[in-house]
């Protein structure tokens, strides 16, 4: 079973002073460059690698009908699990690959998108390409995200962060976390936004789950927000005073936008565009939630 990754490289470089010898730094590229083959594992035999172009020709080629926008590009990267034809439906590993793509989203930010997971007969992959097609296929709504820009690249040394972060959110029982799943929702479903005005509103949404959870409209809401974020991420007074700011303000935007208000660009330290602002609303939001997994 395979779901593709769109937006998504893994980088295959070195980053900062390295105490390595020229023929050592030579051989672990090359270690890694068989390892973007091969497969990186992540979760419970689920590996990211990279498509080989036998699998591009055959899915491109299938005569069974692929999910809508389903769209398979020459260096694609996918999420793989080998199972047995007796085990079927692997919906488990289903879930974890849609996981996994929350795990990147929370790791960092970048627009990666992971929507349709394929079953392939690996007998078939010896056959000449033109007849490898999948046999079943499961697919969520949402849309591909090329368009949107800022191309999610993981890098090896983040591996294992991600790793942690997957194993954190496959650990939590989200039936009985309602808030924390209601936040990974709206988090997830401002990746299928293309304005940042929807995607401020899906943020706020979030925040008022984690922090909030269920409580009775107040005009007080905006600040407990402001104020419980800022306690959970600020390292000191200076921060937390940063992260409040920046809170209050998305909060007025978003009771503008949804009553139908106009309002002015941001203003914290400077005047900010939306597309510099919102981005800033929803690395807070990402924090918090990676804090809230454990």
């Amino acid at each position: 079973m395979i779901c593709p990754l769109y937006n998504f490289q893994v980088q295959n470089v070195l980053y900062g002073p390295q105490k390595l010898t020229r023929e050592e730094t030579i051989n672990l590229l090359a270690e890694r460059q068989k390892q973007l083959v091969e497969g990186i594992d992540i979760f419970e035999e689920i590996k990211v690698r990279r498509i080989s172009k036998e699998e591009i020709e055959g899915l491109r080629s299938s005569f069974f009908s692929l999910p809508p926008d389903t769209a398979i590009t020459a260096n694609m990267f996918v999420l793989e699990k080998t199972v047995t034809a007796e085990d079927g439906h692997d919906y488990q590993a289903d879930a974890a690959m849609r996981n996994i793509v929350l795990a990147m989203r929370l790791l960092k930010g970048g627009y990666v998108s992971g929507t349709s997971v394929f079953y392939i007969p690996v007998a078939e992959k010896d056959k000449n390409p033109l007849e490898v097609s999948p046999i079943e296929w499961s697919w969520e709504q949402g849309r591909k995200l090329e368009s949107r820009g800022f191309r999610y690249s993981l890098s090896f040394d983040e591996v294992v962060d991600l790793k942690k972060l997957v194993g954190k959110i496959q650990s939590v029982d989200f039936a009985k976390r309602r808030s924390l799943n209601l936040a990974c929702k709206r988090f997830q479903r401002a990746y299928e936004e293309v304005d940042f005005e929807d995607q401020l509103i899906d943020f706020i949404i979030a925040f008022e789950a984690l922090f909030l959870k269920g409580e009775k409209a107040k005009s007080s809401q905006g600040e407990t927000i402001a104020v419980a974020c800022s306690v959970m991420l600020g390292k000191n007074d200076e921060e937390r005073d940063q992260v409040k700011r920046y809170l209050r303000e998305a909060y007025s935007i978003r009771n503008c936008i949804v009553h139908g208000s106009d309002y002015r660009k941001p203003k914290i330290d400077k005047e900010y565009e939306m597309s510099e602002f919102v981005p800033k609303i929803e690395d807070y939001l990402r924090e918090s939630m990676k804090e809230l997994l454990d």
